[in-house]
Protein backbone atom coordinates (compact mmCIF):
# COMPACT_ATOMS: atom_id res chain seq x y z
CA UNK A 1 0.00 0.00 0.00
CA UNK A 2 1.12 3.52 -0.70
CA UNK A 3 0.15 6.94 0.58
CA UNK A 4 -0.74 9.69 -1.90
CA UNK A 5 -1.30 13.41 -1.33
CA UNK A 6 -3.87 15.29 -3.41
CA UNK A 7 -4.23 19.05 -3.63
CA UNK A 8 -7.60 20.74 -3.08
CA UNK A 9 -9.88 20.31 -6.09
CA UNK A 10 -7.99 17.30 -7.46
CA UNK A 11 -9.92 14.51 -9.20
CA UNK A 12 -8.98 11.13 -7.73
CA UNK A 13 -11.07 9.19 -10.25
CA UNK A 14 -13.90 10.01 -12.61
CA UNK A 15 -17.28 8.44 -13.36
CA UNK A 16 -16.80 5.91 -16.17
CA UNK A 17 -13.06 5.52 -15.56
CA UNK A 18 -11.52 2.06 -15.38
CA UNK A 19 -9.37 1.68 -12.27
CA UNK A 20 -9.32 -0.73 -9.34
CA UNK A 21 -7.81 1.04 -6.33
CA UNK A 22 -9.61 1.65 -3.05
CA UNK A 23 -8.85 4.71 -0.91
CA UNK A 24 -8.88 5.42 2.83
CA UNK A 25 -8.78 9.09 3.83
CA UNK A 26 -5.98 9.87 6.28
CA UNK A 27 -6.59 13.62 6.31
CA UNK A 28 -8.69 16.07 4.35
CA UNK A 29 -12.11 15.77 2.71
CA UNK A 30 -13.48 14.11 -0.44
CA UNK A 31 -16.80 14.56 -2.26
CA UNK A 32 -18.39 11.72 -4.22
CA UNK A 33 -20.60 12.91 -7.09
CA UNK A 34 -22.42 11.71 -10.17
CA UNK A 35 -23.15 13.88 -13.16
CA UNK A 36 -26.70 15.26 -13.12
CA UNK A 37 -28.59 16.95 -15.93
CA UNK A 38 -27.32 20.42 -15.12
CA UNK A 39 -24.63 19.93 -12.48
CA UNK A 40 -22.87 17.25 -10.43
CA UNK A 41 -25.01 15.67 -7.70
CA UNK A 42 -23.27 15.22 -4.35
CA UNK A 43 -23.78 11.72 -2.97
CA UNK A 44 -21.30 11.70 -0.11
CA UNK A 45 -18.92 14.01 1.73
CA UNK A 46 -16.21 11.93 3.37
CA UNK A 47 -13.55 12.66 5.97
CA UNK A 48 -10.65 10.97 7.80
CA UNK A 49 -11.13 7.22 8.24
CA UNK A 50 -13.72 6.90 5.45
CA UNK A 51 -13.14 4.51 2.57
CA UNK A 52 -14.32 4.90 -1.01
CA UNK A 53 -13.86 3.18 -4.36
CA UNK A 54 -13.60 -0.25 -2.74
CA UNK A 55 -16.07 -2.02 -5.04
CA UNK A 56 -13.78 -1.49 -8.03
CA UNK A 57 -11.47 -4.12 -6.52
CA UNK A 58 -14.33 -6.62 -6.61
CA UNK A 59 -16.43 -6.12 -9.74
CA UNK A 60 -13.84 -4.60 -12.15
CA UNK A 61 -16.51 -2.31 -13.59
CA UNK A 62 -15.98 1.33 -14.61
CA UNK A 63 -16.31 3.84 -11.79
CA UNK A 64 -19.94 4.76 -11.20
CA UNK A 65 -19.12 8.08 -9.52
CA UNK A 66 -16.44 10.77 -9.38
CA UNK A 67 -14.21 11.36 -6.34
CA UNK A 68 -12.81 14.87 -5.92
CA UNK A 69 -10.98 16.51 -3.02
CA UNK A 70 -12.51 19.50 -1.23
CA UNK A 71 -9.26 20.44 0.53
CA UNK A 72 -5.69 19.16 0.62
CA UNK A 73 -6.12 15.45 1.25
CA UNK A 74 -3.91 12.46 1.98
CA UNK A 75 -5.13 8.94 1.22
CA UNK A 76 -3.95 5.39 1.71
CA UNK A 77 -4.26 3.67 -1.66
CA UNK A 78 -4.95 -0.07 -1.85
CA UNK A 79 -4.79 -2.12 -5.05
CA UNK A 80 -6.20 -5.67 -5.42
CA UNK A 81 -2.63 -6.96 -5.06
CA UNK A 82 -2.17 -4.96 -1.87
CA UNK A 83 -5.41 -6.40 -0.51
CA UNK A 84 -4.26 -9.96 -1.22
CA UNK A 85 -0.84 -9.36 0.34
CA UNK A 86 -2.41 -7.80 3.45
CA UNK A 87 -4.60 -10.88 3.95
CA UNK A 88 -1.46 -12.99 4.13
CA UNK A 89 0.84 -10.69 6.11
CA UNK A 90 -1.04 -7.76 7.74
CA UNK A 91 -4.71 -8.76 8.18
CA UNK A 92 -5.28 -6.08 10.86
CA UNK A 93 -4.86 -3.40 8.18
CA UNK A 94 -7.93 -4.74 6.39
CA UNK A 95 -10.35 -4.14 9.28
CA UNK A 96 -11.65 -0.75 8.06
CA UNK A 97 -11.99 -2.07 4.51
CA UNK A 98 -13.90 -5.14 5.67
CA UNK A 99 -16.18 -2.91 7.75
CA UNK A 100 -17.01 -0.94 4.58
CA UNK A 101 -17.68 -4.16 2.64
CA UNK A 102 -19.98 -5.38 5.42
CA UNK A 103 -21.86 -2.07 5.42
CA UNK A 104 -22.50 -2.45 1.70
CA UNK A 105 -23.57 -6.07 2.17
CA UNK A 106 -26.06 -5.03 4.88
CA UNK A 107 -27.52 -2.38 2.58
CA UNK A 108 -28.01 -4.79 -0.30
CA UNK A 109 -29.45 -7.46 2.01
CA UNK A 110 -31.92 -5.01 3.57
CA UNK A 111 -33.15 -3.86 0.18
CA UNK A 112 -33.58 -7.44 -1.01
CA UNK A 113 -35.47 -8.36 2.17
CA UNK A 114 -37.80 -5.39 1.84
CA UNK A 115 -38.35 -5.95 -1.87
CA UNK A 116 -39.28 -9.60 -1.29
CA UNK A 117 -41.65 -8.58 1.50
CA UNK A 118 -43.40 -5.96 -0.64
CA UNK A 119 -43.68 -8.37 -3.57
CA UNK A 120 -45.21 -11.03 -1.33
CA UNK A 121 -47.72 -8.53 0.05
CA UNK A 122 -48.58 -7.40 -3.47
CA UNK A 123 -49.19 -10.97 -4.63
CA UNK A 124 -51.31 -11.72 -1.55
CA UNK A 125 -53.42 -8.63 -2.18
CA UNK A 126 -53.83 -9.57 -5.84
CA UNK A 127 -54.95 -13.10 -4.99
CA UNK A 128 -57.35 -11.78 -2.34
CA UNK A 129 -58.96 -9.62 -5.00
CA UNK A 130 -59.32 -12.61 -7.30
CA UNK A 131 -56.95 -11.26 -9.92
CA UNK A 132 -53.50 -12.69 -10.51
CA UNK A 133 -51.16 -10.25 -12.16
CA UNK A 134 -47.45 -10.30 -12.82
CA UNK A 135 -45.43 -8.04 -10.57
CA UNK A 136 -42.68 -6.40 -12.66
CA UNK A 137 -39.15 -6.69 -11.32
CA UNK A 138 -37.80 -3.66 -9.53
CA UNK A 139 -34.78 -1.95 -11.10
CA UNK A 140 -31.41 -2.94 -9.73
CA UNK A 141 -30.03 -0.67 -7.04
CA UNK A 142 -26.53 -0.07 -5.80
CA UNK A 143 -25.50 1.57 -2.55
CA UNK A 144 -26.22 5.34 -2.50
CA UNK A 145 -22.60 6.16 -3.12
CA UNK A 146 -22.97 4.50 -6.51
CA UNK A 147 -26.50 5.41 -7.68
CA UNK A 148 -29.19 7.88 -6.77
CA UNK A 149 -31.94 6.53 -4.53
CA UNK A 150 -34.75 7.89 -6.74
CA UNK A 151 -34.63 4.72 -8.86
CA UNK A 152 -35.78 2.49 -6.01
CA UNK A 153 -39.56 1.96 -5.65
CA UNK A 154 -39.01 0.77 -2.08
CA UNK A 155 -37.83 4.21 -0.99
CA UNK A 156 -39.73 7.42 -0.48
CA UNK A 157 -40.04 9.91 -3.30
CA UNK A 158 -37.44 12.64 -3.16
CA UNK A 159 -38.73 15.87 -1.64
CA UNK A 160 -38.16 19.31 -3.11
CA UNK A 161 -34.46 20.27 -2.91
CA UNK A 162 -33.58 22.14 0.27
CA UNK A 163 -31.97 25.23 -1.20
CA UNK A 164 -29.71 27.24 1.05
CA UNK A 165 -28.91 24.64 3.70
CA UNK A 166 -25.49 25.58 5.06
CA UNK A 167 -25.32 23.46 8.19
CA UNK A 168 -26.70 20.23 9.60
CA UNK A 169 -26.64 19.50 13.34
CA UNK A 170 -27.82 16.74 15.64
CA UNK A 171 -28.60 17.24 19.34
CA UNK A 172 -30.17 15.10 22.10
CA UNK A 173 -33.73 16.10 22.97
CA UNK A 174 -33.75 14.82 26.56
CA UNK A 175 -31.29 14.79 29.50
CA UNK A 176 -31.32 10.97 29.53
CA UNK A 177 -30.44 10.84 25.86
CA UNK A 178 -27.69 13.43 26.37
CA UNK A 179 -26.13 11.27 29.09
CA UNK A 180 -25.79 8.38 26.62
CA UNK A 181 -23.74 10.30 24.01
CA UNK A 182 -20.07 11.23 24.07
CA UNK A 183 -20.92 14.87 23.28
CA UNK A 184 -23.39 15.17 26.15
CA UNK A 185 -26.16 17.63 25.37
CA UNK A 186 -24.10 19.73 22.97
CA UNK A 187 -25.12 19.87 19.31
CA UNK A 188 -22.79 18.11 16.87
CA UNK A 189 -22.24 19.64 13.45
CA UNK A 190 -22.56 16.99 10.75
CA UNK A 191 -19.59 17.64 8.48
CA UNK A 192 -19.63 14.34 6.57
CA UNK A 193 -22.25 12.27 4.78
CA UNK A 194 -23.23 9.56 5.39
CA UNK A 195 -23.20 10.28 9.13
CA UNK A 196 -23.65 6.88 10.78
CA UNK A 197 -25.43 6.34 14.10
CA UNK A 198 -25.34 3.10 16.08
CA UNK A 199 -24.78 1.37 19.40
CA UNK A 200 -21.35 1.77 20.97
CA UNK A 201 -19.52 -1.51 21.48
CA UNK A 202 -16.31 -2.53 23.23
CA UNK A 203 -14.65 -2.68 19.83
CA UNK A 204 -15.72 0.89 19.04
CA UNK A 205 -13.96 2.14 22.17
CA UNK A 206 -10.78 0.08 22.01
CA UNK A 207 -10.05 -0.87 18.40
CA UNK A 208 -11.37 -1.12 14.87
CA UNK A 209 -14.30 -3.45 14.26
CA UNK A 210 -15.51 -5.03 11.05
CA UNK A 211 -19.09 -5.32 12.24
CA UNK A 212 -20.01 -1.67 12.64
CA UNK A 213 -18.66 1.78 11.85
CA UNK A 214 -20.32 4.75 13.54
CA UNK A 215 -19.67 8.47 13.61
CA UNK A 216 -22.10 8.95 16.51
CA UNK A 217 -22.01 5.93 18.88
CA UNK A 218 -24.74 5.67 21.53
CA UNK A 219 -24.32 3.94 24.90
CA UNK A 220 -27.32 1.62 25.13
CA UNK A 221 -28.05 -1.13 27.64
CA UNK A 222 -30.16 -4.27 27.42
CA UNK A 223 -32.85 -4.64 26.26
CA UNK A 224 -31.31 -2.74 23.38
CA UNK A 225 -33.18 -0.09 21.43
CA UNK A 226 -30.15 0.80 19.31
CA UNK A 227 -28.57 -1.64 16.85
CA UNK A 228 -24.82 -1.67 16.21
CA UNK A 229 -25.46 -0.31 12.72
CA UNK A 230 -28.70 1.59 13.18
CA UNK A 231 -29.26 4.52 10.84
CA UNK A 232 -27.47 7.26 8.94
CA UNK A 233 -28.04 10.86 7.93
CA UNK A 234 -27.25 11.23 4.24
CA UNK A 235 -27.17 13.78 1.48
CA UNK A 236 -28.01 13.48 -2.21
CA UNK A 237 -27.52 16.75 -4.04
CA UNK A 238 -29.64 19.33 -2.20
CA UNK A 239 -31.75 16.65 -0.49
CA UNK A 240 -31.06 15.38 3.02
CA UNK A 241 -32.58 12.17 4.39
CA UNK A 242 -32.31 9.48 7.05
CA UNK A 243 -31.66 5.86 6.07
CA UNK A 244 -32.29 2.90 8.36
CA UNK A 245 -29.26 0.60 8.14
CA UNK A 246 -31.15 -2.61 8.91
CA UNK A 247 -31.81 -1.98 12.59
CA UNK A 248 -33.87 -4.42 14.65
CA UNK A 249 -36.53 -1.94 15.85
CA UNK A 250 -36.40 0.65 13.08
CA UNK A 251 -36.10 4.44 13.14
CA UNK A 252 -38.80 7.09 13.47
CA UNK A 253 -38.26 10.40 11.65
CA UNK A 254 -40.80 13.20 12.03
CA UNK A 255 -43.37 10.56 13.01
CA UNK A 256 -42.65 8.23 10.08
CA UNK A 257 -41.26 4.77 10.87
CA UNK A 258 -38.63 3.36 8.49
CA UNK A 259 -36.72 0.10 8.38
CA UNK A 260 -36.89 -3.44 7.03
CA UNK A 261 -40.16 -4.05 8.91
CA UNK A 262 -41.83 -1.04 7.30
CA UNK A 263 -42.60 0.07 3.75
CA UNK A 264 -39.47 2.14 3.23
CA UNK A 265 -35.83 2.40 4.27
CA UNK A 266 -35.52 6.19 3.96
CA UNK A 267 -37.40 9.38 4.71
CA UNK A 268 -36.56 12.94 3.69
CA UNK A 269 -35.65 15.67 6.14
CA UNK A 270 -37.18 19.14 5.99
CA UNK A 271 -35.45 22.47 6.41
CA UNK A 272 -35.41 23.60 10.03
CA UNK A 273 -36.08 21.26 12.95
CA UNK A 274 -36.60 17.50 12.54
CA UNK A 275 -37.14 14.79 15.16
CA UNK A 276 -35.57 11.34 15.10
CA UNK A 277 -36.14 8.38 17.43
CA UNK A 278 -33.36 5.80 17.26
CA UNK A 279 -35.37 2.67 17.99
CA UNK A 280 -39.07 2.24 18.68
CA UNK A 281 -41.48 4.88 19.99
CA UNK A 282 -40.41 3.86 23.52
CA UNK A 283 -36.72 4.55 22.96
CA UNK A 284 -34.90 7.00 25.25
CA UNK A 285 -32.73 8.00 22.27
CA UNK A 286 -34.57 11.04 21.01
CA UNK A 287 -32.79 13.67 18.94
CA UNK A 288 -33.42 16.75 16.86
CA UNK A 289 -31.76 17.36 13.53
CA UNK A 290 -31.53 20.97 12.43
CA UNK A 291 -30.95 21.95 8.80
CA UNK A 292 -30.28 25.66 8.58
Amino acid sequence: MRTTAFSSGATIFEEGEKSQEAYRILSGKVEITIQGKDKPIILAQLGPGDIFGEMAMVDERPRSATARTVENTECEVMSPTDFHDAIMSQPHRLLPYLSTFFERLRTVNDRLHLEMKLRAESRAATLANGRQTIVPPAPHRQQPIEKTRNENPMETATAEPLQGVKRARIQPSTPLCASRTSAGGDPVVISKFPFRIGRATTEDKNSSTIFSANDYPLDDVEPYQVSRSHCSIEREGDNYFVRDRGSTLGTVVNGTAIGVNYATLTVDLKKGENSILVGSHRTPFKFRIDLD
